[in-house]
């Protein structure tokens, strides 16, 4: 039985000058999935401007392929990774960035934030530290301009560029402090995720969106009552990571509608119906 072209002989026919030729090389590597990937990044690489930019458009096409069927997993999977579940996501958007080594950013922020922390640290002194790696040292702060953007919803964005919707901000604090031995949770408020620290006899509420401030209960039931919200327990119980990811994948629909990207809205959707 004849064996299907490899990567190596496809990638090359990229720069062929026939549009239906060139489809039909498209198509067997994205056929081919992940195993097409370093031919790819070879000519993605090389000096051919053409086949460079051919080459990266098919890379960035797998990615999103390969962060979608990662996310149908996920959805199904009641003790989903939030972590695993933000940079599936930046798969799909093309914004995860071979170059940057997100994972090991977070680490050497926890180890900063260790560094900071004594054994028996209250939940005040552990919300300190976090605040001042991040916010004071890091400079993450709340995506201002073009809040909608749907790179805010990003966790290598925000990792790179130090800005984020809050949740994002928050999965940031929680996987830093995380790393770094804290009790950490988020707490599903409506509109505006928020961070819960917890120490031996203490916990505090902090908002990463607005550089780590603390919140008391009292400013935590203002906000309620500015979104006209009842007051509930709800609210302060944390929320598993699988809830937050599909909070975040709603945030992205939202964000692509806002800018005209209805199908791929719809696919994002369809995801979260299918789980």
């Amino acid at each position: 039985m004849e064996q299907p072209p490899s990567a190596d002989t496809l990638v090359p026919l990229l720069g062929d000058g026939s549009a239906v030729s060139r489809r039909t090389v498209k198509e067997a590597l994205l056929t081919l999935g992940d195993g097409a990937i370093p031919a790819l990044r070879h000519a993605a690489d090389g000096p051919d401007a053409l086949l460079r930019a051919r080459a990266r458009q098919i890379l960035i096409e797998l990615r999103r392929r390969r962060g979608l069927q990662q996310l149908r997993e996920l959805l199904v999977d009641p003790d989903a990774s939030l972590e695993a579940g933000l940079l599936a996501i930046d798969e799909v958007l093309g914004a995860a960035d071979p170059a940057l080594d997100v994972a090991g950013q977070l680490d050497a922020w926890a180890a900063a934030t260790r560094d900071r922390l004594d054994e028996r640290a209250s939940a005040e002194a552990a919300g300190a530290a976090l605040r001042q790696v991040l916010a004071v040292e890091a400079g993450l702060r709340g995506a201002a301009n073009d809040f909608h953007n749907s790179l805010h919803v990003s966790l290598t964005r925000a990792v790179e560029d130090r800005r984020g919707l809050p949740l994002t901000l928050c999965a940031v604090y929680a996987l830093v402090g995380r790393r770094a031995g804290m009790e950490i949770a988020l707490l599903p408020f409506p509109a505006h995720v928020l961070l819960m620290v917890r120490g031996e006899s203490s916990q505090q509420v902090l908002d990463p969106y607005s550089g780590g401030a603390p919140l008391d209960e009292a400013a935590c039931l203002a906000r309620l009552r500015q979104l006209g919200v009842a007051p509930s327990s709800h609210w302060f119980e944390p929320a598993p990571d699988a809830e937050m990811l599909t909070r975040q994948l709603r945030n992205l629909a939202a964000a692509m509608r806002r800018h005209g990207r209805n199908r791929d809205a719809v696919e994002i959707m369809a995801l979260l119906e299918h789980a």
